[in-house]
């Protein structure tokens, strides 16, 4: 990354900023007036005018794309037919939102009128031909009231004794609570309300639209409404429908026109100026610092001055962070997007988690069936986003737009690929299916059970039953990760000349290196002076690096990082979890297979198909989570990621191409 400082006259600011905004590469800072004589930019009354008329028009346009429906996948048109001011742009908005807002209004007060009905409609349906009568009665009044089931009997007493008996009751039970009807002479209905809201109660009443009806008439109206109402918002959402297919694309192209606009007017905020002058700061990626300042000196020549430098790994921490890898890590990338990027000049693990996490998924699930699964869904996936179309998770309430399916489906690619390697070494196949089929010479056989040749090929690690090498294996993985951890941390403080971080990455380096050299020997019985005498010299070089780093607390966390090496049989432990499932949902689909002789196969494989998914579908988040957990919390806290973070990168550019 290279800083740009760029100083101007204030008469080309404008010219400027949307030449930078074109470019598209440039992230725009602000810029500190630590100078005498210098001070934050002024905008002119103009320029603060038309950011208040680009600012409304940006949040009319979102508002408007949101209401219809238009998502960011969607096309854009008539970019070369729109407006070049402001007001202009502002009045073709307002000319689509007119029609919109009616609508939406209109929808809201069906939606809530609906909501009402259904609310009212089922408690007055049951007391219409009460209160019909009593409505249409000369010399009665009758109050309807909620009353929970065991306080019916206390509030009829309460009443009669308030109206001395003169008072007829009808209870009718609803749910939860109970409706009580109340009939009193005309000249005591003040009376009873006032008994009624002596015990906390009120009246059920009509809706206010609905209450000069009276209660049958509002019933037959609330009826009719319940089936008209439905047909008239489904009708409304048909012509917001129209709307958005005949307006989005070009109000999306308005929307990016005022955001474009609105980008430009906030960045003039970010400068500061002399009497005459203007000054910028920004970053730009040491490959397109070139093209940038080439471009700017060609426009403006001698008008502009142009100064750049190269970021600081040492001291520009405020850099912004662009991640750059190769093309088969950038997917991987995602993975890294639910933190902050690491610090400017820190190590990236894009590509550890490119190598490690597909690796250690497929050796947790480990089946070839279900690795065939995975490809399936990342082959949908990506066909989905080629399409230019969004996925949606249904109840889980999550879209994924299309830009992202690739890299997702790719990544989904690579575990498939590891699950379906592992899965021939493990020789499962939706658990030990291919176990048993061919009957007589079936494609995977083990000579723990069978003879040699007894099937077509041998399964080359039976873990169901073999876990020595899966669990070498596993603590192998969690070597190699906390080790290398803490040689990145060495390797970096090195370069940063951060003599702490080297004590510390060289001495917990040594430190775990002994144990697990010990522990190692320990197990197998190799000890001997040789071992010993390594032993003895890597706990020494810990100890000199504790102090050298002056950090005491090293010697605590070399016992919690050999825990952290113990936490990978996680790896072997959900793996043989999974494998075990599987092969229970396999002999289950068999057993069920031979009791009937032409129903009992095909309910044998629909069952073990049923347990199969059940059981992925539980699981499989937990197949996901643990590999990952491994790389965010045994190795990434050994080089320091968390420690410091950087901030992404983010260029001044043009919304969906030129405005």
């Amino acid at each position: 990354m290279d800083q740009l400082l760029v100083v101007g006259r204030k008469g080309a600011v404008h010219d400027v900023l949307v030449s930078l905004q074109s470019l598209g590469v440039v992230q725009v800072d602000r810029l500190e007036a630590g100078d005498e004589g210098l001070e934050r930019f002024r905008p002119s009354e103009a320029d603060v005018a038309r950011k208040a008329t680009w600012d409304r028009a940006a949040g009319r346009s979102a508002g408007l794309l949101e209401a219809l429906g238009v998502g960011d996948d969607a096309p854009v048109s008539g970019k070369g037919d729109l407006p070049g001011d402001a007001d202009g742009v502002a009045q073709r908005i307002d000319a689509v939102g007119e029609q919109v807002d009616a609508l939406v209004a209109e929808r809201t007060a069906v939606s809530d009128e609906l909501a009402t009905v259904e609310a009212y409609l089922p408690v007055f349906r049951d007391l219409a031909a009460t209160l019909a009568q009593l409505e249409s009665s000369r010399y009665l009044h009758g109050v309807a009231t909620l009353v929970a089931a065991e306080a019916v009997d206390k509030v009829r007493a309460e009443i009669d004794a308030a109206l001395e008996g003169r008072a007829a009751f009808e209870v009718r039970a609803r749910a939860k609570q109970t409706i009580l009807v109340v009939a009193v002479k005309r000249d005591e209905a003040g009376a009873l309300r006032a008994a009624l809201a002596k015990q906390g109660l009120a009246e059920l009443q009509l809706p206010e639209r609905y209450r000069a009806l009276g209660t049958a008439k509002a019933v037959h109206t609330m009826e009719e409404r319940q089936q008209t109402l439905p047909k008239r918002r489904a009708a409304i959402k048909e012509e917001l429908d129209k709307l958005a297919l005949q307006h989005g694309p070009r109000l999306k192209a308005l929307h990016q026109t005022a955001r474009n606009h609105q980008n430009r007017l906030e960045r003039l905020f970010d400068l500061i100026q002399g009497s005459y002058a203007f000054a910028l700061k920004g970053w730009v990626p040491t490959a397109d610092r070139a093209r940038v300042v080439d471009a700017l000196r060609k426009q403006f020549g001698e008008d502009l001055l142009v100064r750049h430098r190269a970021a600081d790994d040492h001291h520009d921490h405020d850099a912004p962070v662009q991640l750059e890898n190769a093309a088969w890590v950038r997917p991987f990338q995602g993975l890294l997007s639910l933190f902050a990027p690491p610090a400017y000049g820190s190590f990236d693990p894009s590509w550890t988690l490119a190598v490690f996490f597909p690796l250690f998924f497929g050796v947790v699930v480990g089946d070839i069936g279900f690795g065939l699964l995975f490809a399936g869904i990342a082959w949908f996936m990506r066909r989905r986003g080629v399409a230019g179309k969004s996925l949606s998770l249904g109840p889980l309430g999550i879209v994924i737009k299309p830009q992202a399916l690739k890299p997702i489906s790719t990544v989904i690619f690579w575990a498939a690929g590891w699950s379906i390697v592992w899965g021939y070494v493990y020789g499962e196949f939706f658990g030990n299916f291919l176990e048993y089929w061919p009957a007589g010479k079936p494609i995977f056989y083990t000579t723990l059970h069978h003879d040699p040749g007894y099937g077509w090929i041998e399964i080359l690690l039976f873990r169901v039953e073999v876990f020595t090498p899966l669990l070498l294996l596993s603590i192998g993985f969690g070597v190699i990760q906390v080790l290398g951890g803490w040689v990145i941390r060495a390797v970096y403080g090195f370069k940063h000349n951060d003599m702490k971080h080297v004590y510390e990455g060289v001495g917990m380096f040594s430190g775990i290196a002994a144990v697990v050299i010990f522990g190692a020997a320990f197990l197998t019985d190799g000890l001997n002076p040789v071992v010993n005498g390594v032993v003895g010299v890597g706990f020494a070089v810990f100890l000199v690096c504790a102090f050298l780093a002056k950090m005491p607390l090293m010697l605590v966390e070399i016992i919690s990082n050999s825990g952290n090496i113990l936490s990978y049989l996680r790896l072997f432990a959900v793996g043989l979890s999974a494998a075990l499932v599987a092969a229970l949902a396999t002999n289950l689909g068999f057993a069920i297979s031979g009791t009937l002789p032409i129903i009992g196969p095909i309910l044998g494989i629909v069952v073990a198909l049923l347990v199969h998914l059940i059981a992925l579908a539980l699981t499989m988040i937990g197949h996901t989570l643990q590999p990952l957990r491994l790389q965010y919390v045994e190795f990434f806290t050994k080089f320091g990621f968390y420690e410091a973070s950087g901030r992404p990168y983010q260029p001044f550019k043009l919304l969906g191409g030129k405005s």
